[in-house]
């Protein structure tokens, strides 16, 4: 989850594991290596446009692109590399440049994570978060880095997002439609925690349905169940009484491999759509493997990796 703000102070909060993650996009107490997912490294490109927007929201239009890249294993951990660049107009024509870019890493166990975000408006740094989050016993510690930095906990069974992202597909594999779960991520300022309330709906009859994206998916996906994900996001440091609405909702088709696609954000005043364009799928590290010298120049990926147009996304 990360800060966007649009012109004339709009924001809400976006992934990652959007997703998975996911976008981030992620959800699971200490899973251990026997859990069903399987994450696969990946490279994903999103073009992101204006699905909607209520009366008086001052925005006439939004474009942009996301691009979210997973690397790592279950030997070494994973980590995330996100980079969301978003032109917004307003209702008299004025743009603004968003552009927010975010890491984090977990341990092989989800004992630990290392995150770091900025965002830029235009060429100002407006918000910049370090630092790095480890669970105890009943409490999750974090650590805040720069000249303010500082040192927070909070109580309770508490998830990373890459944890989280597993525990979505753990669940929507087992058949669960409803999850709540605490999660931390480091974003916005580093110091709120959020709640994400996941709805799984049914099982895709055809995981290669495209839906909104515009590219034809990989055929080793085909054999990979896939499910409609909805999941809003709360933040637990907002005191305000009363009814809650969420910072932000996604809403996308979540596969076991953790690659995410057909993605909508919703910020309340206003909704982005997100096409995936482009998806670049690496080679899997077996479990098995974990402790050994074997290489992934040996024949113990899988699948071998299917690329679709591989981007960057320059400045």
């Amino acid at each position: 989850m990360v800060k966007l703000c649009l012109g004339n102070g709009l924001g809400g909060h976006g992934l990652s594991s959007i997703a998975g993650s996911s976008l981030a996009l992620c959800f699971l107490l200490l899973p251990s290596m026997g859990t069903a997912a399987t994450l696969q490294p990946h490279k994903a490109v999103y073009d992101m446009k204006l699905a909607g927007s209520q009366s008086g929201a001052d925005v006439a239009d939004v474009s942009g692109r996301m691009v979210y890249e997973l690397s790592g294993s279950v030997c070494d951990g994973f980590a995330v590399a996100l980079r969301f660049v978003v032109r917004s107009t307003d209702e008299e024509g004025e743009q603004t440049i968003t552009d927010l870019r975010g890491s984090y890493s977990e341990a092989p166990d989800n004992s630990e994570l290392a995150f770091a975000y900025e965002t830029f408006i235009g060429d100002m740094l407006a918000e910049q978060t370090l630092g790095t989050a480890e669970h105890q016993t009943t409490k999750l510690d974090v650590d805040l880095d720069g000249p303010d930095g500082k040192t927070l906990s909070f109580d309770g069974a508490i998830m990373f997002p890459l944890q989280h992202l597993h525990s979505v597909i753990d669940g929507a594999a087992s058949g669960q439609h409803f999850m709540v779960s605490k999660l931390y991520d480091g974003s916005v300022t580093g110091e709120q925690l959020f709640e994400a309330t996941t709805v799984v709906g049914r099982k895709l009859a055809d995981p290669l349905d495209l839906r909104s994206d515009r590219l034809s998916l990989p055929q080793s996906m085909a054999s990979m169940d896939a499910w409609p994900v909805s999941i809003a996001y709360f933040n637990l440091s907002d005191e305000t009484r009363g009814e809650r609405t969420p910072d932000y909702q996604l809403r996308s088709v979540l596969h076991e491999n953790g690659v995410s696609r057909s993605m909508n954000l919703n910020y309340g005043v206003f909704e982005l759509e997100g096409a995936l364009v482009q998806l670049d799928l690496k080679p899997v590290t077996p479990v098995t493997t974990c402790g050994t010298s074997v290489s992934l120049d040996e024949d113990v990926s899988v699948p071998a990796g299917d690329t679709i147009k591989n981007e960057t996304l320059g400045r």
